[in-house]
């Protein structure tokens, strides 16, 4: 099949109730093992992109890394029968740009380190330039931390604020909004919590469906319920190279010979499609193929 703008599904589960799970990708075996695996749930799924990633795929070169991602996105579309969307993930304008114009179904503009007022700017540009494209505009209020920053305490976190939510979101006229509610990109373990409270405030305010990124770091509970309070899009990054990574230093320990890259890749790729196939059962995308196909 062809990639999907995911819009429509991100508003079916908003609907009904239940999480469309978006899926990191660094690699060729990260996107096929997406793919599989949502075919083996029968589900709709997003493979996200980020900046980093492309600058690893185009070996420094962002711009040859949307090249490179744009195209094996479109075969592993093509190789399932469900929907797949591509998302380009915390991306700069000139990027957003480039991957509306390679293909790429879904982006986000990150606008995290400027005013309100020159973020809110850029994302309204962007946005008409995206549903021009038929392609899927999501932007953030807020700021979920990057790695660097997981020292932080929550007072010291750059949380949503529900009133600025609903003004970006009104004068921008995006498709959904990534917030922040504690939760900490790049986070091994699951012990973070979410400020519920706080959720409940912005989606009082604001209509159109939440994302949450950084949910590696956060349990299950607080997912859970962030999703009966109307999360529809679930990132997951860390948890996905967690159990890729397992499986690859495992085929290597057990055989120190061993130089084949296939005979150790393979395993990471099979432990990542388990993985995603838990996230997407966990989210209630399971099962919903052809629910959001209409």
């Amino acid at each position: 099949m062809p990639l999907h703008n995911p819009k429509p599904w991100i508003e079916c589960a908003q609907q009904d109730g239940f999480a469309i799970g978006a899926f990191n990708a660094n690699t060729l075996e990260q996107v096929q093992a997406i793919v599989q695996a949502a075919q083996a749930e029968f589900a709709p799924v997003i493979v996200q992109v980020s900046h980093n990633a492309l600058l690893y795929v185009g070996s420094g070169n962002a711009t040859l890394g949307l090249r490179y991602m744009a195209a094996v996105g479109q075969i592993a579309a093509h190789s399932v029968t469900v929907p797949v969307a591509l998302h380009l993930d915390h991306a700069t304008e000139t990027e957003v740009l480039e991957a509306i114009a390679l293909g790429f179904t879904s982006v986000m503009f990150d606008g995290a380190g400027l005013s309100l007022e020159d973020n809110t700017a850029i994302t309204k540009r962007l946005r008409e330039i995206a549903h021009s494209n038929g392609v899927c505009m999501e932007a953030e209020i807020g700021e979920v931390p990057k790695p660097g920053d997981a020292g932080l305490g929550e007072s010291e976190m750059a949380l949503t604020d529900p009133d600025e939510a609903l003004e970006f979101v009104r004068a921008t006229g995006i498709d959904t909004l990534a917030i922040a509610l504690g939760s900490i990109h790049g986070i091994k373990d699951k012990h973070l919590g979410l400020d519920l409270a706080r959720l409940a405030s912005i989606r009082a305010k604001v209509n159109i469906p939440l994302v949450l990124h950084g949910s590696s770091g956060v349990t299950d509970d607080c997912i859970a319920q962030g999703i009966a309070m109307g999360l529809c899009k679930v990132n997951v990054a860390t948890q996905l190279n967690k159990a890729f990574t397992r499986d690859v230093r495992g085929a290597l320990a057990n055989d120190s010979e061993l130089v084949d890259p296939r005979k150790y890749l393979g395993p990471g790729r099979a432990a990542q499609i388990g993985a995603v196939r838990e996230r997407i059962r966990f989210v209630g995308a399971s099962g919903k193929a052809d629910l959001v196909r209409g």
